[in-house]
């Protein structure tokens, strides 16, 4: 049932409405990824990949869907990410233009029978070009089912943009 309600939420995350928008444009990316468990034996210390996609709802919001194979667990995630560079007040206050860091936060689930909870994070892009991005991430999952207290996840890649 868990599974289900999950894959559920994953879809309603990435479902976007069909109106007019500012900034409307998708993503779909790969990365590397090492899955830090802490506080229980349901899992171990994980490396594996991970596949992105998302959409961009404005310039600063995005809805992002993470589907992560490791060795013994499977991993879904939908989040939103904000980000901060894209927030005009902000200016160019990291310095740089390419470069965007951001905030995430939604839910994650370890499969199977691994734990299902909130997530929140960091991160950023640089951009190699209007399309290309290196994306790095780290994120903690608390527990809320069988198995590790806590999740750390860390994982670079790619980001493609259209």
């Amino acid at each position: 049932m868990k599974t289900f309600v999950f894959a559920a939420a994953l879809a309603a995350a990435a479902a976007v409405p069909s109106g007019a928008r500012a900034f409307d444009r998708g993503y779909a990316g790969a990365a590397a990824t090492l899955a830090l468990p802490q506080g229980g034996a349901g899992m171990r210390h994980l490396g594996g990949a991970t596949a992105r996609f998302g959409h961009y709802l404005t310039e600063t919001f995005a809805l992002d869907g993470a589907a992560a194979w490791m060795e013994n667990r499977a991993g879904l995630s939908a989040r939103a990410l904000w980000h901060l560079q894209g927030w005009e007040a902000w200016g160019k206050l990291f310095g740089y233009e390419r470069f965007d860091p951001f905030l995430t936060a939604g839910v994650q689930g370890w499969l199977p029978r691994g734990q299902v909870g909130p997530t929140c994070g960091f991160g950023a892009l640089y951009y190699l070009s209007e399309t290309w991005a290196l994306r790095a991430d780290a994120d903690v999952t608390l527990g809320l089912d069988a198995g590790a207290a806590a999740v750390f996840a860390l994982s670079a890649g790619v980001q493609y943009s259209f």
